[in-house]
């Protein structure tokens, strides 16, 4: 179990790194975002299209990977979270990274709830997800 300055630690690197990606996707054109979106069509698990924003933020990452933290080169298809792969009856093998991408949440905001009843303010939390390719499917006795 890790320790409350561990996790503290942890929590800065993923800031770190987020920070990084976002710096990576701003200083790229519109059009530069665009041909990522149209190349990769990265899809979710659940089949949804995944935003330009988030196909950008898979691919910078892919882009600031080490290679020799990279064992094989990754194209992304179609991602999902722990979870998301173990209800599709797929496993992520044991030592693959996961990658970084930012989901919308709504809450309504206190603050503003005189002003407009139903006022939502969308906040963005990262998520992890793998790609097909870092899964494997459960063998029956797993399942069981």
């Amino acid at each position: 179990m890790l320790s409350e300055e561990q996790k503290q630690q942890k929590r800065q690197e993923k800031k770190e790194k987020i920070i990084r990606i976002r710096k990576t996707l701003s200083e790229m054109s519109e059009k530069q975002r665009q041909a990522i979106a149209d190349k990769y069509g990265i899809v979710t698990v659940e089949g949804h299209l995944l935003t330009p924003h988030n196909q950008c933020f898979l691919v910078a990452q892919l882009a600031s990977l080490d290679a020799s933290r990279s064992g094989s080169k990754i194209n992304f298809t179609i991602v999902g979270g722990f979870q998301q792969w173990k209800k599709a009856g797929r496993i992520v093998r044991k030592g693959e990274h996961g990658f970084l991408i930012l989901v919308p949440s709504k809450t309504n905001s206190e603050e503003n709830s005189e002003m407009v009843s139903d006022y939502e303010d969308v906040h963005f939390y990262s998520a992890t997800v793998f790609d097909i390719s870092q899964t494997e499917v459960i063998a029956k006795s797993e399942a069981a």
